[in-house]
């Protein structure tokens, strides 16, 4: 049995999720054993309150190589005083072997030996930590803090209260990634209109979540909204502090996105707008009575993982998604089938 075990996660907000059924399981199974996890900076704040982990790494060069990269030699170093007896290694990229291979960690479970495309990446985590069975569901600890500060931000607005999350902010430099951002957005006008729907027939008070880089598209949803004016919270708020106010949420309107999968993780009723990606792959995992995937087939999709990805120059399969039909969803929430 390892004493300390070394969980590697470094990807965006939802794939940090996607680990934490990985953590549940491993620590029902070793539950005198200490459990790490090295993630990525910006995902740090989501595992900073869950009780299982006990020592968090975070990395901020991913892609770097390990020889040039003074961040992982010393993540290297100090994970090398561990003694880790156990590292599950979830991500595909020989730089994060490499890193791993200096921790010193007597065994490595690697994700890549026994991947299936076909199923959902919190199976194939668990696959690679060895563990069997129903997958645990995602996780979120959120601290007192956080939810006295989403109810400070929420407080005196009139239900329901519909959460907008509009996803990705202008891409910083042209690649893969910020490409298949980009073709997972819904446009501006078309939250705008589904938001109008909402306040005309339901009262809805809309509530505008995001990052900082958020910022342009959620103002212009904003703008072509107008009165009365939505809750903009865009920028405004923690990555914990974003999850208290999705959990506080009558429903959540996302595009494929890292708050879509908080909402699933804290039970929000969530309708999240899918495009691009693989669903089988990376749907949102949570109670199905509670998420609702709206899709538009078309011949292209998913095109994650293909050629056509990087040649697309205009998501159809995110404009075929019609406001009507987004808020038929969301009523169902709201009134009932």
């Amino acid at each position: 049995m390892p004493d300390r075990i070394l969980i590697v996660r470094a990807g965006a907000l939802g794939d940090t999720l996607m680990a934490t059924p990985t953590v549940r399981a491993l620590k029902q199974r070793f539950p005198e054993a200490e459990l790490d996890f090295l993630c990525s900076q910006p995902a740090r704040p989501l595992l900073e309150e869950n009780p299982a982990i006990a020592r968090l790494f975070s990395l901020d060069g991913r892609n770097v190589p390990y020889f040039f990269s003074l961040e992982k030699r010393r993540l290297g170093r100090a994970m090398r005083e561990r003694q880790y007896g156990l590292a599950v290694l979830l991500e595909s990229g020989h730089h994060y072997r490499t890193l791993i291979e200096h921790s010193g960690a007597r065994e490595i479970r690697d994700i890549r030996d026994t991947h299936d495309p076909h199923v959902h990446a919190i199976v194939n985590n668990l696959r690679a930590a060895g563990c069997d069975g129903v997958p645990p569901p995602m996780e979120i600890h959120l601290a007192p803090c956080d939810e006295m500060r989403a109810a400070e931000m929420l407080r005196g607005l009139p239900r329901p209260w519909i959460g907008l999350h509009a996803g990705y902010g202008p891409p910083r430099r042209k690649d893969s990634r910020q490409q298949g951002e980009r073709l997972k957005a819904w446009g501006a006008e078309s939250f705008a209109r589904l938001g109008k729907m909402l306040r005309e027939r339901h009262g809805a008070r809309l509530v505008l979540t995001g990052g900082a880089r958020d910022l342009p598209v959620v103002s212009r949803i904003s703008e072509l909204l107008g009165p009365p004016a939505p809750l903009m919270l865009a920028g405004r708020t923690s990555v914990r502090e974003m999850a208290a106010v999705i959990e506080q949420l009558d429903v959540l309107v996302s595009v494929d996105s890292g708050p879509a999968h908080m909402a699933a993780a804290l039970g929000t009723p969530l309708v999240v707008l899918w495009g691009p990606a693989i669903l089988e792959q990376t749907r949102p995992w949570g109670d199905p009575a509670r998420v609702i995937v709206v899709r538009h087939p078309v011949f292209c999709a998913p095109c994650y993982g293909t050629p056509m990805m990087k040649q697309c120059h205009r998501n159809i399969c995110m404009e075929g998604i019609s406001p009507a039909r987004v808020a038929g969803e969301v009523e169902r929430f709201l009134v009932g089938p």
